[in-house]
């Protein structure tokens, strides 16, 4: 019964968002007629988006995913608080896993002025998005990144900003450069294929290059641009002002945007950072010598978190415990 419910929260959330097939769509309306109660608990949800204003751009229905995807977790907790916390959390994963509805942005100002005005994507905790800009450029935006891009992309110069970690396929354009600034560094292009990931509460910023051929800048500074070569990744450190330039196996640092995590040779804290923005949870460590220790391994997206702690575990020992959300290893 329990499973069966989850299915169905799945496919209410999918249906609402726009991503339900056709064979959901029929499973779903199936599953209405079958009783009222099951009517009521469709409606609970679709009032959430029928409250908001008549037309529903796509950020609003992206925000409302969200609250509904709450709700869900919410209901979980405090309808049945004897359910243990495994069982809580294998939910919460599937309902973290809901497909994001991508290339979607909010206008400031006027929607209908034909200049350029600036969009934000945002993508949350939890999912990992897509989108197409004006130019046809596509980006794929990792757990926690922001991306603002101008809507028509006029002008001499394509500029994005970015707040977390994005794979990029720059559409080409030898007239018009495109430029990805972060708080730390500028990444400058005609048409290429990269990942830059440059969260702004980190002290680093790291482009890897799989296509063609960027510049890297580090902000204010009065040094010349850096070129990299397909197959080699700039690092800047911030904290210590240190800069290398390594010859690197591309896949494991661009493998996350099909959904797949894969670590060499890495620390566990640097895995742990990973897995707080991917599932939303928090770690915390009883026993610091865990955060020397290295690990080789992969981990997929759309499995839930269980999968990833029993490999550590596995190839560690270390011992973890779960209550909610927080996850103390040991």
């Amino acid at each position: 019964m329990e499973s069966e419910i989850n299915h169905i929260d799945l496919l209410i959330a999918n249906c609402l968002s726009g991503e339900a097939s056709e064979i959901e769509k029929k499973e779903l309306s199936r599953w209405l007629e079958e009783s009222s109660a099951n009517k009521k608990h469709f409606e609970e949800y679709k009032r959430i988006w029928d409250n908001s204003q008549t037309y529903i751009s796509k950020p609003e229905a992206l925000s409302d995913q969200l609250r509904i995807k709450d709700r869900i977790i919410s209901q979980l907790v405090n309808e049945k608080p004897e359910r243990n916390s495994l069982f809580w959390l294998n939910r919460v994963a599937a309902i973290l896993a809901i497909p994001v509805m991508l290339g979607i942005g909010w206008y400031i100002g006027n929607s209908g002025n034909k200049e350029d005005v600036i969009c934000e994507v945002s993508t949350p905790k939890g999912h990992i998005s897509r989108c197409t800009l004006a130019d046809g450029t596509e980006v794929w935006l990792n757990a926690g990144s922001i991306l603002k891009y101008p809507s028509a992309m006029n002008g001499d110069q394509r500029e994005v900003t970015l707040d977390g970690e994005a794979y990029f396929k720059v559409t080409k354009n030898a007239h018009k450069p495109f430029i990805v600034s972060t708080k730390l560094a500028k990444v400058k292009v005609l048409g290429t294929v990269f990942n830059l990931k440059a969260y702004s509460n980190e002290s680093r910023v790291e482009t890897t290059l799989e296509e063609g051929r960027v510049e890297f800048k580090v902000t204010n500074s009065q040094a010349n641009p850096i070129e990299l070569k397909p197959g080699e990744q700039v690092i800047f450190n911030h904290d210590s002002q240190k800069l290398s330039v390594n010859q690197v196996d591309t896949y494991p640092l661009t493998a996350w945007k099909d959904g797949k995590y894969v670590f060499k040779d890495a620390e566990l804290k640097d895995i742990i950072t990973e897995l707080e923005r991917l599932y939303d949870v928090k770690f915390h460590i009883q026993n610091d010598s865990l955060l020397q220790q290295h690990f080789r391994g992969m981990f997929e997206y759309d499995l839930n978190i269980f999968s990833a702690l029993e490999r550590l575990e596995t190839t560690t020992n270390m011992k973890y415990k779960i209550d909610g959300r927080n996850i103390w290893l040991h």
